[in-house]
């Protein structure tokens, strides 16, 4: 039995005809590595469009959650936004004379330092989930003065970070070792030394909202801390750049600085 084949190239034009002879091994062995080229070109197409289309699955689920989460963003300020409107009706009620209603009497104890009383029903009483969400948005509101004193220097962002005037807070002067206490409920962010802030306490209340108290004598909180509003969390002192006993009070939203007074509600 021959072993060998021949395979003859018959040129159009006549040139020399070409005779090839070709063992079968050689012949099986190019057949063979042709399948296996041609077996190994498919799955790389195949296994390349199943990532190239988990790649592109992943990218628009990526863009998806951003988009949820900003929308959420968005939900969390306007709610905090309304409760803060809320507190400010309070105000005007009161300059006016006008009684508080039941409802508004539960706002004031949310937002109020003092203990709550058996008067105010429980979170049950006033409708379940719904009510107990509502009450840690007020709590988590930093809607009391963290120190007593006069204001010497007010919140103004006009110009930027690099204009002279830029001052992301408000300066409340008071006597060195005044008590300093948090403005609303929160846990501990950051409880130590700046080279501009000095002594500083910063406190993440929830949905977006920081409390920062800086140039203290002393703190008395650290990282981790839960605080409830009204807590004593620092002394007010000197220290940092600073050139007269005073609190350094910021209020932040989603890490930007806003006027304090727009949470403060006395």
């Amino acid at each position: 039995m021959a072993k060998e084949f021949s395979v003859i190239i018959v040129p159009h034009d006549h040139r020399t005809t070409w005779n090839l002879r070709v063992s079968y091994r050689m012949a099986l062995l190019f057949i063979i590595l042709a399948g296996v080229s041609v077996i190994s070109g498919i799955a790389f197409v195949i296994t390349y469009g199943k990532i190239a289309t988990a790649a592109n699955r992943s990218l628009l689920l990526g863009r998806e959650n951003e988009r949820m989460r900003a929308e959420l963003a968005q939900v969390d300020s306007l709610r905090v936004e309304l409760l803060r409107m809320q507190a400010l009706g309070l105000q005007f009620k009161g300059m006016l004379g006008i009684p508080l209603s039941p409802e508004d009497s539960t706002l004031v104890a949310s937002l109020s330092p003092v203990a709550k009383t058996p008067a105010i029903p429980s979170d049950e009483e006033e409708g379940g989930v719904g009510a107990g969400e509502q009450r840690l948005m007020l709590d988590a509101m930093p809607s009391i003065w963290p120190v007593k004193g006069y204001v010497t220097k007010e919140f103004s962002v006009t110009g930027g970070e690099k204009s002279p005037e830029y001052h992301p807070g408000m300066d409340i002067a008071a006597a060195r070792n005044t008590p300093v206490v948090v403005a609303a409920d929160g846990i501990v962010e950051a409880s130590a030394f700046d080279d501009v802030y000095g002594w500083m306490v910063e406190v993440d209340h929830g949905y977006g909202i920081r409390s920062v108290y800086g140039h203290n004598s002393r703190n008395l909180v650290n990282i981790g801390d839960r605080v409830t509003r009204g807590k004593t969390i620092a002394f007010v002192g000197s220290t940092g750049k600073s050139t007269a006993p005073h609190l350094h009070f910021e209020v932040r939203e989603n890490g930007v600085p806003v006027d304090p007074r727009k949470y403060l509600l006395n």
